[in-house]
């Protein structure tokens, strides 16, 4: 009787056994139910996707390029299953890395359609896809440019207009065409106000490229008049102008942390917005009580492996004091020549800031990229990005295996071409991408000739302030006190590794007490390091118009002062861990300096 009636349903609907397997996540099954079927049924639409999506989930992804590709093709652009097919194609590249043959496909699609606004949008967003897929911090990309033309010949009576535009916009901030972003948020938010998505990214533009006065007031009209339910702009206001901030928000962002059902991002963003307001309100015990319970719901999104860093960073060491005694055995002329020898003359040459967040990277930064010769690129992903392109994705370590003298070679020419793009008549660019202190090993594989600024500060304030700030991806070894104190002393090790192994003086070891005590001693040092001459305008960076992406945003637009210096204190009674830090004396800072040196 249940075969009958088995029977019957199959009969009915060919394609039930499929859906039970799907439904059973039984994909691989499918996969294979779905191709035998579609070779008696190869004009069915619903019965490709659908195969294409099992063989996407199982453990056979490649399999759904050849048939989603010839789907593509065969599927007018008016056919409601269109989107499904195109977003099955991303869903492809997601699944294998293999952006190139996305790429091919959609270049030839746009070639084949170029009166349908369609593939262009398409086109350009494989192309944003593809380049988040590579580096997650910005990068020079000629593909994004392309892409920025793309979207902008899009005509407004095509059907998904405001959604390119919502893109176009977003891409404007990544390409730092700041003004042209605003300017379209702006006419945007004034044709659909009500649209919450577009209003909150138009904040968290006016954020991140210095707009504070817009960001907060554009937050505090969401909340004030909107019942705002999103906490995003109460984090905003809380950190950009916490003295602004309604009485009545308080109560809503304790709510919405104690709901273990909201999103862990949004319990984050409601204990740092409430951490912050404790803090200026100078109840520092509450204040800590809130950033821990921001951290524990970030902790709960996403665990955190400390034995696998450190092992990581013991893998670094090894290989950096590996070449190290390659270097030491060979002709370091030599070896630059043989690396240097294809780059152009009139490029611009790199120089390098790194340290932990908050050590004064951006400080730095901020004084060499005021020097008339010098471009400051910000925090880009273009050096990670340009060793993955060569030598493949993998962890540092793995990397720094792989980087033979012709991947070496390869890697610099990527990279000095990239700046070359962000500033073609500049004499240098700054990457102050702090997490490079981790690639210095890479750095001097491919670039032992230029200069690399490491930023310390005094570990208290470091990782207080580590602790204490809201990153838009947040850190996830400073979710635990003490594995933020076991990172800090494997930091430590690394560079006191990186330092034993500078055998020519390429590290120059910036303390941010030692610059803001004595800036015009220090800063000249700094930039004679670089090679650069002294000008007068580097200590006068906060006049610059520039944008700081950076969690200093407020701190770079004032001259350079001591402020900042002491804040950590005011948390001193409650860091548990974090306090054998310190060495056990008040030194001003200099007890990390003083151990990376001495190594």
């Amino acid at each position: 009787m249940l075969r009958d009636i088995d029977m019957k349903q199959m009969q009915k609907d060919p394609l039930s056994p499929m859906k039970q397997a799907m439904a059973a996540r039984e994909f691989d099954k499918a996969a294979a139910i779905g191709a035998k079927l579609v070779r008696t049924h190869p004009k069915n639409v619903e019965l490709q996707l659908m195969t294409s999506v099992a063989e996407l989930r199982g453990t056979h992804p490649r399999r759904a390029f050849p048939r989603l590709s010839k789907l593509v093709q065969s599927v007018p652009a008016s056919d409601h299953h269109i989107g499904m097919v195109l977003q099955n194609l991303i869903a492809f590249a997601r699944a294998t890395g293999d952006y190139h043959s996305l790429t091919t496909l959609a270049e030839k699609l746009h070639r084949q359609n170029r009166n349908q606004p369609l593939f262009a949008e398409y086109l350009a967003n494989v192309m944003i896809e593809h380049d988040k897929w590579m580096s997650i911090a910005p990068t020079y990309s000629p593909d994004l440019l392309r892409a920025v033309d793309l979207l902008e010949s899009i005509p407004p009576n095509f059907g998904r207009y405001a959604q390119s535009q919502h893109v176009l916009a977003q891409l404007y901030v990544r390409v730092e065409m700041v003004d042209k972003a605003l300017a379209l948020y702006e006419k945007m938010v004034a044709k659909t106000p009500d649209d919450m998505t577009l209003r909150h990214n138009q904040i968290a533009a006016q954020a991140l490229t210095g707009k504070v006065d817009p960001a907060v007031c554009n937050s505090l009209d969401l909340i004030e008049n909107h019942n705002e339910t999103n906490t995003q702009p109460y984090l905003v206001v809380a950190f950009l102008r916490p003295q602004a901030m309604p009485e009545t928000a308080l109560p809503f962002l304790e709510k919405i942390h104690d709901d273990t059902a909201q999103h862990g991002l949004h319990r984050y963003n409601a204990a740092f917005a409430l951490a912050r307001t404790a803090e200026v309100q100078q109840d520092f015990q509450t204040a800590f009580g809130w950033y821990q319970k921001g951290h524990a719901a970030h902790r709960a999104m996403q665990a955190y492996d400390g034995i696998q860093e450190a092992s990581e960073i013991d893998h670094i060491i090894a290989l950096s004091e590996a070449d190290f005694a390659s270097r030491q055995a060979g002709s370091p002329e030599e070896i630059l020549a043989d690396l240097a020898g294809a780059d152009d003359p009139l490029s611009p040459k790199p120089v390098f800031i790194v340290g932990l967040p908050r050590s004064g990277t951006t400080l730095t930064e901020r004084i060499v990229g005021a020097h008339s010769d010098v471009y400051p690129a910000g925090e880009v992903g273009d050096f990670a990005r340009a060793v993955a392109e060569v030598v493949g994705v993998g962890t540092i370590a793995e990397q720094m295996e792989r980087i033979t003298p012709k991947a070496a070679r390869a890697i610099r020419q990527k990279y000095l071409a990239a700046m070359a793009g962000y500033a073609p008549a500049a004499r240098m660019v700054a990457n102050k991408t702090p997490a490079n202190f981790l690639r210095i090993g890479q750095l001097r594989k491919v670039f032992p000739d230029v200069p690399i600024i490491h930023c310390m500060r005094h570990p208290l304030a470091t990782c207080l302030s580590i602790y204490t700030t809201p990153f838009a991806n947040p850190i996830r070894f400073a979710d635990d006190l003490q594995d933020l104190a076991d990172y800090y002393q494997r930091y430590e090790k690394i560079m006191a590794a990186f330092a034993r192994t500078d055998d020519t003086g390429q590290i120059f070891h910036l303390s941010y007490e030692e610059l803001v005590a004595d800036p015009d001693t220090i800063a000249p040092r700094l930039l004679a390091h670089c090679g650069l001459d002294w000008q007068a305008e580097c200590l006068e960076f906060y006049r610059s118009r520039q944008a700081a992406k950076t969690a200093s945003l407020m701190q770079v637009r004032r001259p350079i002062n001591a402020e900042s210096i002491d804040k950590w204190q005011r948390f001193e009674p409650f860091i548990g861990p974090l306090a054998a830090l310190a060495g056990g004396d008040d030194d001003g800072g200099k007890s990390s300096k003083r151990r990376i040196q001495a190594a």
